[in-house]
């Protein structure tokens, strides 16, 4: 996009040849332990000849919630020839700068102590430095460069970071740059590899109970993999931030690196790295999708607001399915592994009320509100542009697998749009005439079946296209032999109340709509304090005495509701539930089987002992 096409989408901005003088950043370390930083900025000369609104952003790119970020920073002031003085505050995230023909300066404090990819976290061993969370910028020149410095630090730290560095300072052309280069110090440990002209770099920070060669390996493959689809590298160096903390996992994509957090303790069983290599494949193939091939609103951004799009489905839900085919082509997960986890992602969506409720593009353009502010109705009232866009994406390339009798897939879907509109903008329209060259079908009726409309899913086009079937099993079905010839067993299996109950306790966590337990009146935070007499003090007592009349019978249960306590008569019925698993059609074809092998580079897998319901 030129510069006048910017200045036109961005206020304040002119087009004009000459760039004008960066900005001027410096952190330093007011007290580690104490997770708090200062931050210093001065504005050239001219940049406030008319005065200025200095401003945090609200959120950053790739996480659309709006964060507030401005709740860590105070003690905003300026520096003049009067001293330090507070700077006055306009609203909860703006503050107002004097006019000025010279240079000026303001500093500020920043706490962090969030240790996720989105937010700072900084402590004696180690300064996770998010620029959204961190620096202000100036109202109308988001063009304007800025120059980061890191001063006062520990003599041993080291700087990981994508931005270009000369003479100790990182270089970030413009605000969204900066933005888009997430930076880590301290003492991690680095490793790097080349391939396909491009070099990469891999820091790792924090214990953890994994093997970082193994780990750098199956990163090579991965991005291997990913360049192979898209015909290279848009990029000459790119820079994955490994951090290991207990219990956590989350990604966040940037153009040039991305910030990847995981369980230290995860990597006791092969299932840990199978969750991180699909990670690291997730977050590198947004370097193409919504990093460069993207809805024109996400890009350049405003990030005083919300950039609502009605196509985070594609973003997020195709790259969410495009994991699975990466690390299936790289060979560093199993399709053993993969189809547990496709058919775990089809069973719980099968089961989740507001998949009838909302459509994948209201899920996208109300996720600022909804996805990432859930209450306790939305399991019945919303979907997961995630979840659902994973499997629409999975029905998508078996549509086009069969449209093209196994030739192309999804994979050759993003290669094509990124040959035909690279950094240029993408709009659903674009989607739509790919997805019908290659399928050779009218794309309207896939559209308004899954992603405008809401219909149930089919798994008879997974059949069709890849030999593929999706078997659904009862729960008294998934019993072992030995709790099938109990009878006791299989009834309390057949029973159901659609009552869901919290992880730590007997409080009830959801109530699906319609069910037994909602038209006894029970609803959302009420504690089960009792079942037919029976004290119930955690969930799996609350469902053993809920299951023990069997479908047919009526369980007399007393809650409390905010203190106050109530009887209630719930009605057991068969449950309606079904997990699934993926098998393969022992009458499988050539094509599809060619078709399996064309998608996942891996060999149609062999035929287990069959059982359920098929579809």
């Amino acid at each position: 996009m030129g510069v006048a096409a910017l200045a036109a989408r961005r206020p304040g901005l002119r087009p004009s040849m000459a760039k004008p003088a960066p900005i001027r950043a410096i952190l330093c370390p007011l007290d580690l332990a104490q997770h708090l930083l200062e931050v210093e900025l001065t504005f050239p000369a001219g940049a406030l000849v008319h005065g200025g609104v200095a401003a945090m952003p609200a959120w950053t790119p790739g996480s659309y919630l709006v964060r507030d970020y401005a709740r860590f920073v105070d003690r905003v002031r300026v520096l003049d020839g009067l001293g330090e003085r507070p700077l006055e505050k306009l609203d909860k995230q703006r503050w107002l700068l004097p006019a000025t023909k010279g240079e000026t300066t303001i500093r500020y404090r920043v706490y962090g102590n969030d240790l996720t990819v989105r937010t700072n976290h900084v402590d004696a061993t180690h300064a996770q430095i998010i620029p959204a969370s961190t620096f202000l910028y100036l109202e109308g020149q988001l063009e304007r460069a800025i120059d980061v410095r890191f001063e006062g630090f520990p003599a041993a730290w080291k700087v990981a970071s994508s931005l270009p560095s000369k003479a100790g300072a990182y270089l970030a052309r413009d605000f969204d740059i900066l933005v888009d280069s997430p930076f880590e110090l301290g003492t991690f440990r680095m490793r790097s590899f080349k391939t396909g002209g491009t070099t990469f770099q891999l820091a790792f920070t924090g214990a953890h109970n994994g093997d970082e060669a193994r780990m750098a390996q199956a990163t090579q493959k991965i991005v291997e993999a990913a360049g192979t689809i898209f015909g290279g590298f848009p990029f000459h160096s790119y820079l994955f931030l490994f951090t290991f903390a207990p219990g956590l996992r989350g990604g966040l994509e940037h153009k040039d690196c991305t910030s990847l957090i995981s369980d230290s303790h995860a990597f006791d069983r092969q299932e840990g790295y199978h969750a991180l290599h699909q990670l690291v494949a997730h977050e590198f193939f947004h370097a193409w999708n919504v990093k460069r091939l993207h809805d024109p609103v996400l890009g350049p951004f405003d990030y005083s607001r919300e950039n609502p799009t009605k196509m985070l489905w594609f973003h997020e839900g195709l790259t969410s399915y495009m994991e699975h085919v990466i690390v299936l082509r790289a060979g560093v997960v199993p399709w053993s592994h993969t189809s547990k986890e496709l058919a775990r992602c089809w069973s719980e969506q099968l089961q989740r009320p507001g998949r009838l409720e909302q459509s994948l593009e209201e899920s996208s353009w109300d996720t600022w509100i909804r996805l990432y502010k859930p209450h306790e109705f939305s399991p019945n009232s919303s979907v997961s542009y995630y979840d659902k866009g994973e499997l629409v994406a999975w029905l998508m390339d078996a549509a086009l697998r069969e449209g093209s009798r196994g030739k192309t897939g999804l994979p050759d879907l993003f290669s094509l749009l990124w040959t035909r509109h690279g950094e240029t903008g993408l709009t659903d329209g674009d989607v739509r005439k790919g997805f019908q060259d290659l399928s050779e079908k009218d794309p309207a009726p896939f559209w308004e079946t899954y992603i405008s409309g809401r219909a149930e899913l089919d798994a008879s086009s997974l059949r069709r296209a890849f030999g593929l079937m999706m078997e659904a099993q009862a729960p008294w079905e998934t019993l072992t032999p030995s709790e099938q010839q109990d009878s006791a067993s299989v009834l309390r299996a057949r029973s159901w109340t659609g009552l869901v109950l919290a992880a730590n306790g007997p409080t009830v966590q959801n109530v699906i709509p319609g069910s037994p337990a909602a038209t006894a009146g029970l609803s959302f935070g009420m504690e089960i304090l009792a079942v037919d007499g029976w004290r119930t003090k955690g969930a799996a007592e609350v469902q053993r005495g809920l299951a023990q009349p069997g479908p047919g019978g009526r369980a007399l249960v007393l809650a409390s509701d905010r203190g106050r306590v109530f009887e209630a008569q719930v009605a057991v019925v068969e449950s309606p539930e079904r997990s699934h698993r993926l098998v393969p059609d022992p009458g499988a074809s050539a094509i599809q089987k060619a078709a399996f092998e064309a998608a996942y580079g891996q060999p149609w897998p062999a035929t287990p002992v069959k059982r359920g319901k098929r579809s």
